[in-house]
């Protein structure tokens, strides 16, 4: 709920209250999902329901509607891990490429939090050249981990990460499909104008692509093997 409010309030989409251009938060849902199931989802969803009530100001029964977006965000890993049975596997199994792999995942991420960092502090009140470094960092840092990824698939488990890479773009394409069209179109009533149907859902994509492709990844590669040794790991949808 935290990294959501402050996400939604450094990197807004303009008119559109608890949207962000790069929501944080999204990447903690999707690993959610892989770890802990259906636990994962309805941890999005009741993140996405405070967000929509405080600080964005919709009232309880449009937050209702809303915050299955969150909902969906991590379901959707859910249904593919545990549909074809897929046992997360993130590691790389050739030499060669394990040395490559970190680097790949692990500076993507430094690079993009880095300008995320820069940027609230810096680039917001003083503008450039702090915004370009902002802007750099995330293609920059969204390419390293994209190509970590297609490393991984070629290099690792290729069901994991064939599972893996349908999640983050499904998830993002049917969070982002949800959460604008009640917000524009469908609601009890919606709370913002029709007309903001595409600005929000082609903010909402793009940030939630970026986000699950670095941080995501990086949370899962890291913390997946911890999760397995510990009773917080859910093998089935709910245990």
């Amino acid at each position: 709920y935290v990294l959501g409010v402050v996400s939604s309030l450094i990197f807004p989409v303009l008119g559109a209250p608890g949207v962000s251009a790069l929501y944080v938060a999204a990447a903690i849902y999707v690993p959610l999902g892989v770890w802990m199931g259906l636990w994962g989802a309805l941890a999005g969803y009741f993140s996405c329901l405070f967000l929509g009530l405080y600080p964005s100001g919709y009232s309880i029964v449009q937050s209702l509607v809303w915050a299955f977006a969150d909902f969906f965000e991590a379901l959707i890993p859910v249904l593919i891990f545990k549909i074809f049975r897929i046992n997360p596997d993130f590691s790389i199994k050739r030499p060669k490429a394990a040395k490559l792999f970190p680097i790949l995942i692990s500076l993507g991420a430094v690079l993009l939090l880095l300008g995320i960092a820069v940027q609230v502090v810096w680039g917001a009140t003083l503008g450039e050249p702090f915004t370009s470094f902002y802007v750099y960092s995330v293609y920059i840092g969204t390419a390293l981990a994209g190509l970590g990824i297609i490393l991984g698939l070629f290099t690792g488990d290729p069901k994991t990460w064939a599972a893996y890479i349908a999640s983050v773009i499904l998830a993002s394409l049917i969070s982002g499909l949800w959460g604008a069209a009640t917000l524009t179109l469908y609601n009890f009533p919606p709370p913002l104008p029709a007309e903001a149907f595409w600005p929000v859902f082609v903010g909402w994509v793009i940030g939630d692509l970026i986000v699950l492709s670095v941080i995501a990844t990086a949370l899962l590669v890291a913390l997946t093997p911890v999760f397995k040794r510990t009773g917080l790991y859910v093998e089935s949808w709910w245990a």
